[in-house]
C-alpha cells in the first residue's frame, strides 16, 4: 500500500511538471515577421525622440520586441535579452555590447511567447527601468 501511494505521488509529480508552459523567445529577420509585424515597423515605428523599443501585439501568447538603431549608444552593439516572470508581470531584460565584434546590425527582432496573461509588462535596459517608444497590435484572436 505504501509503495502503490508513492507511485502515485510519482506519476503525479512527473505529469504535472510535463504540462507547463514556459515563456520563450527567439530572434528572428523582418523577413520571418508576419504581414502585421512587418508593417508595424515600416508605418506605426516612433524614430523622432525615440529609445529605439518597440513591441507588437500579434495574438494573445504572442509579441514582437523590435529594437533599432535608437536603442543603441555610441559605438554600442546589441547585447543580450532576457524575460523573468512573476505572478502578474513579465519584465524584459536588455543589455548593449560594450564592444562590437560583428558588423553592425540596424535593428533585433525578437518573437517572445508568453505562457498566460498578464498585467503588467516592465523593460529594463542595462539593468535601468525604462519605456516602450511604440506599443502596438492587434486584437483578432
Amino acid at each position: 500500500m505504501r509503495s502503490f501511494l508513492m507511485l502515485i505521488v510519482l506519476l503525479t509529480s512527473v505529469l504535472s511538471g510535463c504540462g507547463k508552459n514556459e515563456v520563450s523567445f527567439s530572434e528572428i529577420s523582418i523577413d520571418q515577421a508576419t504581414r502585421d509585424v512587418k508593417d508595424f515597423i515600416e508605418t506605426g515605428v516612433t524614430t523622432e525622440d525615440s529609445n529605439g523599443i518597440h513591441i507588437f501585439e500579434n495574438a494573445s501568447d504572442t509579441r514582437y520586441l523590435y529594437l533599432d538603431q535608437d536603442y543603441l549608444e555610441s559605438g554600442k552593439g546589441f547585447g543580450s535579452l532576457d524575460i523573468k516572470t512573476d505572478d502578474n508581470a513579465w519584465n524584459i531584460y536588455l543589455t548593449e555590447e560594450d564592444e562590437v565584434t560583428k558588423a553592425a546590425e540596424s535593428y533585433r527582432l525578437y518573437k517572445i511567447k508568453l505562457d498566460k496573461d498578464y498585467e503588467y509588462m516592465r523593460v529594463f535596459k542595462n539593468g535601468e527601468e525604462t519605456y516602450f517608444q511604440s506599443v502596438s497590435g492587434i486584437k483578432d484572436y
